[in-house]
């Protein structure tokens, strides 16, 4: 378990360190241990029993007969078993691609802060982005994070069209099309504060939440399945507390965030500044939501990079004494939600890398792999563990 808070002490020293925050190789040997860390775990997370099925058992047919989800990461899928490239080097890769995507973007807009933001996101967002691995969703959020390019230039086709390019691999990215006529406007602090406030007070009770997504989403035969999966499912971090500690917190930085506009805006520069800013705003109208229904990380995802950066931004324009405060307690925030994430399911612990089994030159079966975090992790809560018999294909 203790391996999970490494990267934060890392992240930490090379904040708190100037020469360090400044070394470009030390930035870069750091980023290679992280990207083996998070993205070639081999047992961890959940989702990859699903996505390897799939991909041992392509079958073109099955995109028009059988497969229920976005075509775009099933024709993705099949270009790299048509070049006979195993699963978890595709998976691997992929995740890679990622990781370097989203890097790059928290240096880019933070150059100063960026170990300051890496150190919040990698608990808050990274742990569910490469380890448990909701691939599609994660895809979908690189485009994304890709074509930010395109509406920072006002280049709405070219934007339109990677978005679409993204719904392929997940249909949340439809959502963020709309917001390309807000991100780069001056938006009145005013008008964040008042929609967070009706949000937050319309949907204060979850059980309304469910009756309108459900009402609207429940009779499309496509989404009955994923209504009854994603928004009726409770969640340990979704339950729809108004004072739990995760409201309480996103509520803090929320207003915190909205205070210092001026000074995002100014340290980014221009119309990067607003994006980010905007961003990070639609993060936090999303927040009751998730707080609601553990689903709606799915879209907080697009915006995880931007509220990272803004928190490493505006801890940088505070005075010394202060800036080591909130970095003291942004630190230990991260920590207790590193502890809160991987000792609520059998997600994580275990860790296990597929780096020591290639060395081995031993590869567990797919039916060994299936369980054995569910079978040794010491954080099973309300799941029968099954017989030695596993899924088998």
């Amino acid at each position: 378990m203790a391996i999970y808070f490494i990267p934060l002490l890392i992240c930490l020293i090379s904040a708190v360190s100037h020469q360090l925050s400044e070394n470009r190789r030390w930035a870069i040997a750091v980023c290679v241990l992280l990207c083996i860390f998070y993205c070639f775990g081999y047992m961890t997370g959940s989702d990859w029993r699903t996505y390897e099925y799939w991909y041992d058992n392509l079958d073109f047919n099955r995109l028009f007969f059988g497969y229920m989800n976005e075509p775009g990461y099933y024709l993705y899928m099949m270009i790299f078993r048509k070049a006979g490239i195993p699963f978890w080097a595709f998976f691997i890769f992929t995740k890679t691609l990622l990781f370097i995507i989203i890097f790059k973007s928290i240096f880019e807009y933070s150059r100063e802060t960026g170990w300051l933001s890496l150190m919040y996101f990698l608990p808050w967002f990274g742990l569910y982005f490469f380890i448990d691995n909701p691939m599609r969703n994660c895809i979908a959020v690189g485009l994304f994070t890709l074509s930010v390019k395109y509406v920072i230039r006002r280049e709405f086709w070219k934007f339109l069209l990677m978005s679409l390019l993204a719904a392929t691999f997940h249909l949340t990215a439809l959502f963020v099309i709309p917001l390309y006529f807000i991100l780069t406007r001056d938006v009145r602090k005013w008008v964040y504060l008042v929609l967070f406030v009706i949000i937050n007070v319309l949907f204060l009770d979850r059980d309304m939440l469910v009756n309108v997504l459900t009402s609207v989403f429940g009779l499309i035969p496509y989404y009955q399945s994923k209504v009854v999966t994603y928004f009726l499912l409770d969640s340990p971090f979704a339950q729809g507390k108004m004072f739990s500690f995760g409201m309480v917190w996103q509520t803090g930085l929320f207003f915190m965030i909205l205070c210092y506009k001026e000074r995002i805006v100014e340290q980014i520069g221009g119309i990067k500044g607003q994006f980010v800013f905007n961003a990070a705003m639609m993060y936090f109208l999303l927040v009751r939501f998730t707080m609601s229904m553990e689903m709606f990380m799915r879209l907080q995802l697009y915006f995880s990079v931007f509220v990272c950066i803004c928190i490493g931004l505006v801890i940088l324009s505070f005075e010394w004494r202060s800036r080591l405060l909130y970095l003291c307690v942004l630190f230990m925030v991260s920590s207790y939600v590193c502890l809160d994430r991987i000792t609520g399911s059998a997600r994580y612990v275990p860790y296990s890398n597929i780096l020591e089994y290639a060395v081995k030159g031993d590869y567990p079966s797919y039916s060994k792999r299936y369980y054995y975090n569910l079978k040794h992790s010491p954080y099973v809560k309300e799941i029968d563990v099954p017989d030695d018999t596993a899924p088998t294909y």
